[in-house]
């Protein structure tokens, strides 16, 4: 079982990851988790949602639920109704 601080946790690493070196934890914070606020490239994205699988075994469509896509909250948000991980 997966507690809710652990899969932010990573929720958080898979961002700043897929950002390819263009993001910090501190950025993150700033724009209170908000990848819109932070221009999250539509390439990001795609390998957020690929890592999210890979790492997670959550498979997230990219066409549902477009808006949950802004934050990091709204993602683990899908995570969760995913049921794919029990946070």
């Amino acid at each position: 079982m997966t507690s809710a601080t652990d899969l932010r946790s990573r929720l958080i690493r898979i961002v700043i990851e897929s950002a390819d070196g263009e993001l910090t934890n501190g950025d993150l914070a700033k724009a209170d988790y908000s990848l819109l606020a932070l221009n999250y490239s539509s390439l990001s994205y795609m390998r957020l949602i690929d890592a999210v699988e890979n790492d997670l075994g959550v498979y997230l469509d990219p066409e549902a639920d477009t808006d949950r896509f802004a934050t990091v909250d709204g993602i683990l948000g899908l995570i969760a109704d995913s049921g794919g991980v029990t946070a």
